[in-house]
């Protein structure tokens, strides 16, 4: 698929990619493809491809501007993936405030998601915040039924918070309107909410699964 560059444009490519990674990126081979304009690179081991700039790369189906450092990608899948906080469907969350509670977040959580029961413990400890959690039961059978018997309690807050800090209560033997519940699930599948935890920001913003506590106190401002 790739052809050779004259030496010229190899050096050229060579130097831009050079000074817009900083000196970081290794470069073992530069050759041509068959869509004009785009350049192999051969660094280390590993293929990624550059515009004639040699500013802006596609690497593992992202593209990153090197000068900037910014994964391009990754904002656009940021801004597809958002959801306006205030068309979540807040009537059926667990509401909490703590402190001030000027900051807000809502998270999708399942309680047989063993990263969830790590989080939900951070996100105790978190001060000023408005907290909504949705009971998202999509890992296992068990997550349903545990889900229903919390929304089925007299106090659904004490109830959920018990079966994340792992309470496994026996099925209630009287039923009661679980379509608030169903309705959260249709929710999560229109908007394609496919794993716990899910955390929904202020800003519509989502962050998936482990987010690590430093980067998410950052997003969470």
């Amino acid at each position: 698929m790739s052809q050779s560059l004259s030496t010229r444009q190899v050096d050229a490519l060579r130097a831009t990619i050079t000074a817009n990674s900083q000196g970081k990126v290794p470069i073992d081979a530069i050759t041509s493809t068959p869509i004009p304009g785009l350049y192999q690179v051969t660094s280390d081991g590993e293929i990624f491809y550059v515009d004639a700039t040699g500013r802006y790369s596609v690497v593992g189906g992202s593209m990153v501007d090197m000068q900037n450092r910014q994964d391009l990608t990754a904002s656009e899948l940021d801004r597809l993936h958002a959801i306006p906080f205030d068309r979540l469907p807040l009537h059926y969350a667990l509401k909490e405030v703590k402190g001030n509670g000027t900051r807000k977040m809502a998270v999708f959580e399942d309680p047989n998601c063993p990263i969830c029961r790590v989080f939900t413990k951070f996100v105790d400890q978190l001060e000023d915040v408005t907290v909504y959690r949705f009971m998202y039961p999509v890992i296992a059978p068990e997550s349903e039924s545990l889900a229903r018997t919390a929304w089925c309690s007299q106090n659904r807050t004490t109830a959920w918070s018990n079966i994340m800090n792992g309470a496994r209560p026996q099925p209630m033997g009287a039923a009661c309107d679980t379509a608030g519940l169903a309705e959260l699930l249709r929710f999560g599948e229109r908007h394609r909410i496919n794993n716990t935890p899910t955390v929904v920001l202020a800003s519509g913003k989502r962050l998936v699964g482990a987010t690590p506590a430093e980067l998410f106190m950052q997003e969470l401002e």
